[in-house]
Order: structure tokens, then sequence, then C-alpha cells
């Protein structure tokens, strides 16, 4: 018989993988419950949550939704059975505040990894998740491209005044040798 408690832990994951469309599943490995918490700290400043999780309530929950079906085959059919003990960070649609939290995280802290992603829709393992969220952010990006329009303009304008200040620097250094 399935006690109660699993069935509203199931219930509780099936809710939460409906709701929300971006997640990870992480590997915690003789983590310690200060650890853990200070990375819930950590996610709760960029909208995301943490949760230990039994994979197989996680599988049990995963066949609960519907509205996936076909990307959850195949998820299933690739990623399972999980092994070692796991985690469910939650992301919302800014997913990259999170999942760069993590990283830097784990940076730190090494008894956790990335077991795998669900990302807009599409599945990562562990070693692509890792390329993503070393990745810049979007603003990132943004800052680098114009850094990067904004750098030809300056060094063009550097280039016209050249000439112009060794000029003036010169004559300056003249009209004191001349005073003294």
């Amino acid at each position: 018989m399935v006690s109660t408690k699993k069935k509203s832990q199931v219930e509780t994951l099936s809710n939460i993988l409906k709701d929300k469309s971006n997640f990870l599943l992480v590997k915690i490995d003789k983590t310690t419950h200060q650890n853990l918490e200070s990375l819930r700290r950590e996610l709760r400043k960029v909208n995301s949550s943490f949760k230990v999780i039994k994979n197989s309530l996680f599988e049990k929950a995963l066949n609960r939704v519907p509205d996936k079906k076909t990307l959850f085959k195949d998820f299933r059919k690739k990623f399972f059975p999980l092994r070692e003990p796991s985690a469910l960070i939650t992301l919302d649609e800014n997913w990259d505040k999170g999942l760069k939290a993590f990283y830097e995280f784990i940076k730190k802290e090494k008894t956790l990894s990335f077991k795998l992603a669900l990302l807009d829709n599409t599945f990562y393992n562990n070693e692509e998740t890792e390329k993503i969220a070393k990745l810049p952010s979007k603003g990132e990006s943004i800052a680098m491209v114009i850094a990067s329009l904004k750098s030809p303009l300056s060094k063009f304008v550097y280039s016209i005044k050249y000439n112009t200040n060794k000029l003036v620097y010169m004559l300056q250094t003249k009209s004191k040798e001349v005073k003294s």
C-alpha cells in the first residue's frame, strides 16, 4: 500500500513540473545541510527554488504530467533510471540567472554537480548544462556588443587627436624651456 506522504510528494512534484517550464536536476553527494541552506538562499534571490527529491517519486511525477508527453517520453528514454541523490531546482522564465547562481555556487562547493536540465523545452545533459552556465548572461552579452561597437569609434577619435595632442605637448615643453 502506498503511503499518503509519498502520494502528496508525487502530487507536489507533478504540480511543480506542470507550473515550471525550466528546471535543473542536480546531484547532491555528501553535501552538508548548511551548504544546502545557503544554496537555497542564493537561489531565492534570483526567483528560483531548491527541493531535495527521491528519484523514484520524481519519475512517477513525470509520468503524471500530461501536457508535454512526447518531450518527457524522450526524457525517460534518455536519462532514466536516475541514480545518486538528486535535487530539483526550478527556474523562472529568466532561467539564466538561476543557472548562473547555481554554477557559481558549485564552483565553491564540489559535492554538488549538474545531472540534467530542461531549458526552453529542450533537455541537456550535465556537460551541455555546464557549458550553458558558463556563457555570459543576456545583459552581459548586450554590454559586450555595445562595447565592441563603441571601441572602434573611440580608437578613431584617439587617432585623430593624437598628432594634435603631441604638438600641444611639444609646444608646452618648449615654452617651459624658454621661460627657464
